[in-house]
């Protein structure tokens, strides 16, 4: 017989020898070392790419402006610069920012949730003390003392200002609430509060502040305005939302709402001999219920668009809020609108649009015009010399409702603009420099 002759398999990597066994060759073993290697490297490198995490994004905080704060003051807290802050936010000018703003902190570090730092400026009255100030805001007197860097808490005077600080927990709200947001929060004396909630499957949504009605509007996100007393005492006052789902179980949910003191101060009006008699308790009272008839109607269709505008070209005299004495008596009211003075019979506008509510003469506002916006927001014109418009006329922001006039309870001319939110008089300057809601 022929000896076996060796056969190549495998493609040449092994030779068979006669008695059936496989023979790899160096240059064969040389080829599969070199092959382990190849893909033993792969994968070493294949490995941290299908593991690598991507990279973490820097988190952003939105911080909410307070009374008194400045860009520098917030950018040396959070350790950034005014400048980021100003392209962050798209500021064009970095000296106005306003109360309730909604600030974007490029680069901070979140702080530690969930607590919300805020803060508030009282002012020391008299009689009050330490103690008594800490538990109207709900705070404590050690947090005012470090806050304020007091050395001796038995020792503040009337003036004084005070930072109270604020912390409100960040609690679970119950289902079917989703969200409350609550701006400007602090609130000020005199300032229109929004209230928007998100809750799922709910039918209804109702909500109750200092015993008035809170009246929601929209779907999704609901929303409702909450016109805050210009003397409302600083402090926190109890606000209840009430959601209602398809089956008639009622959730309820009481919230807090920080009022911050509005700094007004005091003027001493006093009126010519032939006006005084305006003051009559009696004569006062008939032109309140004559004013209560209109604004109690509550249009269920908002009219108004965008920020409003300024009603007439001229000077502030007197600003919203401040607190009133008439020829030298005590201070027993406040001022209710913004007062601008203005040449008798220049024209005067409509801050936006509506429909006009009221166009008579009443006796303590003389010849007055009052333009309905719909939900419960008023805009009111008063002292005017002559009147443009009639009751239910449809009006644009900007056309002439009057003219400028020194009529009812006035000591020269003058327009006394003022807005009303569900009957409560608010600031008018909130109402020009921002869009509500």
């Amino acid at each position: 017989m022929e000896p076996a002759r060796s056969q190549d398999v495998h493609a040449g990597f092994a030779t068979r020898q006669p008695d059936g066994g496989l023979q790899i060759c160096c240059e064969q073993k040389w080829n599969l070392l070199k092959l382990a290697i190849e893909v033993l490297f792969a994968l070493l490198l294949l490995t941290p790419l299908a593991y690598a995490a991507p990279p973490a994004q820097e988190p952003a905080i939105v911080y909410v402006v307070q009374l008194d704060d400045t860009l520098s003051a917030i950018a040396l807290r959070y350790e950034t610069t005014v400048q980021a802050l100003v392209r962050a936010n798209g500021i064009t000018n970095p000296e106005f920012i306003y109360p309730g703003q909604r600030l974007v902190i490029p680069g901070a570090s979140p702080a530690p949730e969930p607590v919300v730092q805020s803060s508030v400026v009282h002012t020391v009255r008299r009689g009050e003390t330490l103690s008594r100030i800490a538990w109207r805001y709900g705070t404590t007197v050690q947090a005012l003392v470090a806050a304020n860097n007091l050395a001796n808490p038995n020792l503040i005077h009337c003036g004084q200002k005070l930072i109270v600080p604020f912390a409100s927990p960040a609690e679970p709200l119950p289902p079917p609430f989703v969200a409350v947001e609550l701006t400007p929060l602090p609130v000020v004396q005199g300032q229109t509060l929004v209230v928007k909630v998100k809750a799922e499957g709910i039918v209804g949504l109702s909500g109750l502040y200092e015993g008035r009605p809170v009246v929601f509007e929209g779907e999704g996100e609901r929303w409702a305005l909450v016109g805050i007393h210009a003397l409302t005492e600083a402090g926190t006052h109890p606000l209840k939302l009430v959601a209602t789902d398809a089956g008639g179980q009622q959730v309820e949910v009481l919230l807090n709402v920080l009022v911050a003191d509005g700094g007004y101060g005091v003027e001493d009006i006093v009126l010519p001999p032939g006006r005084a008699s305006l003051l009559d308790p009696n004569l006062i009272r008939v032109e309140q219920e004559r004013l209560a008839q209109v604004f109690g109607v509550f249009g269920r269709r908002q009219l108004w668009v965008g920020p409003f505008i300024v009603p007439v070209e001229g000077p502030v005299t007197s600003r919203f809020g401040t607190r009133r004495s008439y020829n030298g008596g005590p201070v027993r009211s406040y001022h209710e609108g913004i007062d601008y003075d203005a040449p008798p019979g220049a024209a005067v506008l409509a801050t936006n649009d509506g429909r006009v509510a009221l166009a008579e003469p009443l006796t303590v506002r003389g010849n007055a015009v009052i333009i309905d916006h719909g939900l419960g927001v008023y805009s009111g014109y008063y002292h005017l010399s002559e009147i443009n418009v009639q009751k239910g006329q449809l009006v644009k922001r900007g056309d002439v409702v009057g003219k400028v006039g020194d009529t009812g309870l006035a000591t020269g001319p003058h327009l006394h603009w003022e807005i009303r939110v569900s009957g409560i008089n608010v600031d008018p300057t909130q109402w020009i420099w921002e869009t509500i809601p």
